[in-house]
């Protein structure tokens, strides 16, 4: 590894790294990434609109395609907005330390990843399915893909699958690219993926979509905009946290 992919790797957390240590052995180029350009704009906007700075875990180069990963080592978290995770962490650092004055989110997060890091998890923005899922919907599932160490369990496999998103696991992940670049040289396949406790498969559409024909890069960006605020508006999952 080079002396500017030690540099990202060593800003990233231990189970990253793990995965970067599995994507060497892939026969894809998969190398250390933490920011979108100049290949794509870093900034998206939340559930709430609030704009934000994007950046990957890493990104995959193949002859004809490009695909920025996402890994995750767990369960993804329901809160829709960057807001609704710092009002939650504000409220159980209030609880728990007696503070109720405004802190910011870097040092909330700060805190809690020593303090109470299965609470992070469920309660941080990094975490958000929401989160990834605004970057997909901009980008597009063949440029940005969420790579999970293991299996998800049936439940949360659904809750993804019900929100539109479209990942992948460590095992899977070969596959995943290969359908990716088989797609850009023309060759359209299903991407199957089948585990004990989920199962689901992408067939990737060679036509162009409908909804979309005329439209310029930017009105498509707004149109893929329409339809993931869709999904946050029809998902129960995260009504509770509104």
């Amino acid at each position: 590894m080079n002396t500017s992919n030690t540099s990202i790797t060593n800003n990233m957390s231990a189970s990253e790294r793990a995965a970067l240590e599995h994507f060497a052995t892939l026969p894809m180029k998969i190398v250390p990434m933490q920011s979108f350009q100049p290949r794509v704009n870093p900034y998206y906007r939340d559930g709430a609109g609030t704009a934000l700075w994007g950046k990957p875990d890493a990104l995959a180069k193949q002859p004809e395609s490009f695909t920025f990963i996402e890994s995750k080592n767990g369960c993804l978290n329901s809160h829709p907005s960057h807001a609704s995770c710092h009002r939650a962490l504000e409220l159980e650092y209030a609880a728990t330390m007696h503070d109720a004055r405004p802190k910011k989110y870097n040092e909330l997060t700060a805190h809690f990843r020593h303090a109470n890091f299965p609470f992070l998890l469920a309660n941080s923005w990094n975490n958000s399915l929401y989160k990834v899922l605004a970057l997909q919907s901009l980008h597009g599932f063949g440029k940005y893909v969420v790579v999970f160490a293991k299996s998800p369990s049936y439940r949360d496999a659904e809750r993804y699958s019900k929100a539109g998103l479209v990942w992948c696991t460590n095992d899977s992940l070969a596959r995943m690219l290969a359908t990716i670049e088989l797609a850009a040289n023309g060759v359209y396949v299903p991407f199957h993926y089948r585990a004990p406790r989920a199962k689901y498969h992408i067939v990737i559409n060679p036509e162009p979509n409908p909804a979309h024909a005329g439209l310029s890069a930017d009105e498509i960006a707004a149109a893929n905009r329409i339809e993931f605020e869709t999904t946050l508006a029809h998902d129960p999952a995260i009504h509770y946290l509104q």
